[in-house]
C-alpha cells in the first residue's frame, strides 16, 4: 500500500524536514519544538553512538515518516557491558498515516540493528503501543519513576527552576 514511498537511511540534510515531521506529528509532545542542536544532541552526540534512523520519503520528497533508535548501554551481570537501543521520535505524517509506514521503519530498523544491539527496550505512548503489540511485542509492565536528590544540601539552596516553568508551578497545576 505504500509502494510508492522510497525507504531510506536518515541523512544529515533531511534533519530540518524530520524535525517539522516530529513537531507536526507530536504536536511538540513534551519538549516542545525541537531544534537542530537539540537533534544533534541526542542522536548524533551521544557517548554510546550515533542513533540509527530511516525515513519514508514521498515522490515529492516530503518526509512521510521517521523513526530512531537511541543506542544505549548497559552493564550486565558481572560487569558485561550490554548493547542496547530504544526506539524513539518516530512519526508519520498525518497525510500519510494507515499505510504501514510505523511497521515497516520499524521492523527494518530492527533487522539493521540486529548484529549490534543485544537488547531492545521501549516505552511506547499511548499512541505507538497499539502497533507494538500488533507487531508481537509484549508489555512487561509500567516503568516506576523515582527520585532520589544526590546533594540535598545543594538543592535546598538552588533558587528557582533552571528551566522554565511549564504547566505545573511549584507542585500545583497552572490554571489553564
Amino acid at each position: 500500500m505504500s509502494a510508492e514511498l522510497t525507504y531510506r537511511g536518515l541523512e544529515s540534510a533531511d534533519v530540518p524536514a524530520v524535525l517539522e515531521l516530529l513537531t507536526t506529528s507530536l504536536a511538540g509532545g513534551p519538549t516542545g519544538r525541537r531544534s537542530a542542536d537539540f537533534f544533534d544532541w541526542k542522536h548524533r552526540a551521544n557517548p554510546f553512538g550515533s542513533s540509527p534512523g530511516l525515513v519514508a520519503v514521498a515522490p515529492d520528497g516530503r518526509i512521510a515518516g521517521v523513526r530512531l533508535f537511541l543506542r544505549w548501554s548497559w552493564r550486565g551481570a558481572g560487569g558485561r557491558e550490554v548493547a542496547a537501543v530504544r526506539p524513539v521520535d518516530t512519526a508519520t505524517h498525518p497525510d500519510f498515516q494507515g499505510r504501514g509506514i510505523f511497521r515497516r521503519l520499524t521492523l527494518a530498523l530492527l533487522e539493521q540493528v540486529a548484529g549490534e544491539a543485544e537488547l531492545v527496550f521501549n516505552t511506547p505512548n499511548g499512541n505507538s503501543l497499539p502497533g507494538y503489540l500488533r507487531m508481537g511485542w509484549r508489555e512487561l509492565g509500567r516503568v516506576q519513576v523515582a527520585l532520589r536528590v544526590a546533594r540535598p544540601v545543594s538543592f535546598a539552596r538552588a533558587r528557582g527552576p533552571r528551566w522554565p516553568a511549564g504547566p505545573v508551578l511549584r507542585g500545583r497545576r497552572a490554571a489553564n
